[in-house]
């Protein structure tokens, strides 16, 4: 029985068998081969960008998906992958095992796309860490998370710079190219995978590096029996030479499938052979390539070379290796982790970048010890006149304006760059949409709740608020939930919004509209019918009817003199009709209840739910919407 499998696996293995003979093929366990026949691909238009396209990849082999400009390897890949096909009719089988999945491809493979998208903010070890925790399946203890990543580190050279911040190319200084593109492969090894299918790995990259690249995923195929598959254009002739086998695609058909040597064999048997002292891939892909001043000549001649490939040898190679691989095996899908690990990771990645951006925590703290500051001196001392009344109603606004303001604007500013990597981790089925959610979500919290603390803390008692324990306390729970309100929104229009633009362009709007209806500029009583329902979306409203009941019904505003300073700077008598002469007073004239304190704050904290919900829908219909 043994025997047989390995004679099995010796079959699959058979475009290495030469290389191979000596290794112990027993020692991999679920390798997997990737089968794909007769793929037809059109656009609704009814433009074909693929045209019968068959082939396959074993494991222990490296396939270079190679062409010019419109070939379809990109659009083959993305096949293989059953991503990126919105507007894309798909005809053919792909088989993975002999068994036609689906979707169910990105379970049992990885893929490491052509940008990097990282966090920049965490160091190489940290990065690693996490995605043990998101990658790695249930019941995985702490233990062999720690032992995989550092396995993982050292095959991918990563060890010098596992401490090192990963940073951002061009804004934040951190790895080199060619260790973030290490990072990326590193990233999806986690959880050792049998497939990996690769976007332009040597991109952006000198040669230097790309070459070390590609020999990182030799060395994986060789010695993990992976089966890799992956894109690249125009590789040096050392890159070149490492790939087991090549698929030049040109005009959406296959021109060559098989070995490098055996593709200089055919290509010079119909005419076209590689010159001297010349890269046989520049070469090759500058045969198959479209000239626009040549446009039906060029394709002709890859018609013929297309032609050609079905009636020869190596063709009919492909359809034996097909025909011997294409029986129904077992094969072990990767799982995700349970959801509240999964939930706590990405708890920890996103608090992590708060705590260390400077642009988001410390920023924010010092702004808002800023404006407090400013707060208080700007309405220090204020009497108890109709001139202090002024005063003490507009710094209750202020705190609503200030807490709104850069909390909203401050949240799409950056998170935004979230979304890139949410779309590729929930392709690759890592976590849910509602796990990024909520971990975003419970980051922002603590930010936005301190830094309004801070504004109160510095401006309270330079303003001349009342010096009691239950009113002092009351306006901070006022505050804070006002922001937490705030951030709903901010995180739900974002969420929601298919650009920073567009999420700019609905807030300054809405903001306007909120703010008018708070109860400072419009009596909340007098607004007609058919626009004051708006005031209960508002948490200007709620906000500032609290922050006004608590403060104006404080003893210290039960007898407020009737005098105000004329043009000249003298305190003068105003007529007793145009005076508030208290605190319930100020309450009554604002068309305030004192009895919905508490009531505001409940409607605030379901306001807030609601638009975390809305937001929530919203983003889930843009993901999907995205793939």
């Amino acid at each position: 029985m043994e025997s047989s499998k390995n004679e099995t696996t010796k079959t699959l293995l058979s475009a290495r068998e030469a290389e191979n003979n000596d290794i112990d093929v027993g020692k991999w366990d679920n390798l997997v081969t990737l089968q794909w026949k007769n793929l037809k691909v059109t656009t609704k238009a009814g433009r074909v960008l693929l045209n019968g396209v068959s082939g396959c990849a074993v494991p222990g082999e490296v396939i270079a998906l190679m062409g010019a400009s419109g070939a379809g390897k990109t659009t083959l890949l993305n096949t293989l992958l059953q991503r990126n096909l919105k507007g894309l009719e798909v005809e053919g089988e792909i088989l993975v095992n002999g068994q036609n999945i689906g979707k169910g491809v990105t379970s049992v493979s990885a893929y490491v796309q052509q940008e990097d998208l990282f966090m920049g903010t965490l160091t190489v070890k940290e990065h690693l860490d996490i995605q043990a925790k998101l990658r790695l399946p249930p019941g995985t203890s702490s233990s062999e998370r720690t032992k995989r990543v550092e396995e993982v580190m050292k095959e991918m050279l990563l060890e010098k710079p596992k401490n090192s911040r990963i940073g951002i190319p061009g804004i934040k200084k951190g790895i080199s190219g060619g260790e973030m593109k290490r990072l990326a492969f590193a990233t999806e090894m986690i959880n050792n995978p049998p497939i990996i299918f690769c976007d332009e790995p040597t991109t952006g990259l000198d040669s230097h590096m790309s070459l070390q690249v590609v020999k990182t995923l030799e060395a994986m195929a060789m010695e993990k029996g992976k089966t890799i598959i992956c894109t690249i254009h125009q590789p040096s002739s050392e890159v070149f030479e490492i790939f087991d086998k090549v698929v030049f695609l040109a005009q959406g058909r296959i021109a060559f499938h098989g070995a490098i040597d055996e593709a200089i064999h055919h290509f010079s048997a119909c005419g076209y052979q590689v010159p001297d002292h010349t890269n046989p891939a520049d070469y090759f892909i500058d045969t198959l390539a479209i000239r626009p001043s040549e446009a039906e000549t060029c394709k002709k001649r890859c018609q013929e070379l297309c032609d050609k490939f079905e009636k020869s040898i190596y063709h009919e190679r492909l359809l034996k290796l097909m025909d011997q691989t294409e029986d129904v095996r077992a094969m072990t899908p990767h799982h995700s982790a349970s959801y509240f690990v999964l939930l706590a990771a990405l708890f920890h990645r996103y608090m992590l970048d708060n705590i260390r951006n400077p642009a988001i925590m410390k920023a924010k703290l010092i702004q808002k010890l800023f404006m407090g500051i400013f707060i208080g001196l700007l309405f220090y001392g204020l009497d108890v006149d109709q001139d202090g009344l002024a005063g003490y109603k507009g710094a209750l606004f202020y705190y609503i304006s200030e807490l709104t303001y850069s909390t909203i604007f401050g949240i799409q500013a950056f998170m935004p760059a979230d979304y890139p990597p949410l779309v590729r981790e929930y392709d690759d089925r890592i976590y849910p949409i509602s796990a990024y959610y909520i971990a975003k979500i419970l980051s922002f919290l603590p930010i936005f709740t301190v830094d309004g603390i801070v504004l109160v803390l510095a401006s309270y008692f330079f303003v001349g608020f009342p010096i009691n324990f239950v009113t002092f306390i009351r306006q901070l729970v006022t505050c804070m939930i006002i922001e937490w309100n705030v951030a709903a929104l901010g995180i739900a229009v974002c969420a929601t919004a298919p650009s920073y633009a567009i999420a700019v362009t609905v807030t300054g709007p809405l903001l306007t509209v909120f703010s008018l209806t708070g109860g400072l500029f419009t009596n909340v009583a007098e607004m007609h019918a058919w626009i004051s329902w708006v005031q209960y979306l508002s948490w200007f409203r709620y906000g500032y009817e609290s922050l006004v009941v608590n403060q104006f019904e404080h003893e210290k505003f039960s007898n407020i003199t009737c005098q105000a300073m004329d043009p000249r700077g003298i305190k003068q008598a105003i007529p007793a009709s145009l005076c508030e002469e208290s605190g319930q007073t100020v309450v009554k004239n604002f068309s305030f209840d004192p009895g919905n304190l508490y009531t505001n704050w409940i409607a605030m904290i379901y306001l807030t739910i609601v638009i975390y919900i809305v937001g929530y829908v919203g983003l889930v219909r843009r993901v999907i919407a995205n793939r």
